[in-house]
């Protein structure tokens, strides 16, 4: 996906999809790519995001916050997170086609991985600076929630082409359809919420 970037183009890209959103998707959809290396990068995205829970977890799990057998079942929670960004691309794609965008399957795929790249990498971050200042990782992490749904549906738009009120849309009946699936999916593993809560 990054083919013919080097690291300087990369790190203008992130900085770009910070401050410019719509014309940072533009970038990112118009990509050649091929099916076969977006699932590759997809998978690769997962597993980063299962190494980073397999450090956060047991902590986690310690103070109660998650379940232990959650914390204990690395390979589960790397699979769930496949499962989840993969429901994710085709719903995405199918309820903005739904309301009449012409985004394809890799076009969706493509804003997929870079945004949950960059998201795995704000994750990051949010931990060192919650360890180090926790004000301030408190502070990021609510910058980041906020402004990382907006660049969200900027980039749905993009990807469907169509305006930003329908990337809304797109993103609002994914979600409901996603809480749904990951219920089903959480009784299934047995990995519900304790009764302490997060």
């Amino acid at each position: 996906m990054t083919q013919g970037m080097n690291l300087a183009q990369m790190r203008d890209l992130v900085v770009e999809t910070v401050v410019s959103p719509a014309s940072a998707a533009k970038v990112v959809t118009g990509f050649a790519a091929a099916r076969p290396t977006l699932w590759t990068a997809l998978i690769l995205i997962a597993v980063l995001n299962g190494l980073y829970y397999g450090v956060l977890l047991p902590s986690a799990a310690a103070a109660g916050l998650v379940p232990v057998n959650m914390a204990n079942a690395p390979f589960i929670v790397t699979g769930a997170i496949l499962l989840i960004f993969t429901v994710m691309v085709f719903l995405l794609t199918i309820m903005g086609r739904f309301l009449g965008g012409r985004g394809d399957l890799d076009a969706v795929m493509k804003i997929t991985v870079w945004l949950q790249a960059l998201r795995l990498l704000a994750q990051i971050i949010i931990s060192v600076l919650s360890l180090a200042i926790p004000f301030l990782g408190s502070l990021f992490a609510l910058a980041v929630g906020v402004w990382g749904l907006w660049v969200l549906v900027v980039f749905i738009a993009a990807a469907h082409q169509f305006e930003t009120v329908k990337g809304f849309g797109t993103l609002l009946g994914t979600f409901v359809a996603t809480v749904f699936a990951l219920s089903i999916l959480s009784g299934i593993l047995g990995l519900g919420v304790p009764s302490g809560g997060l």
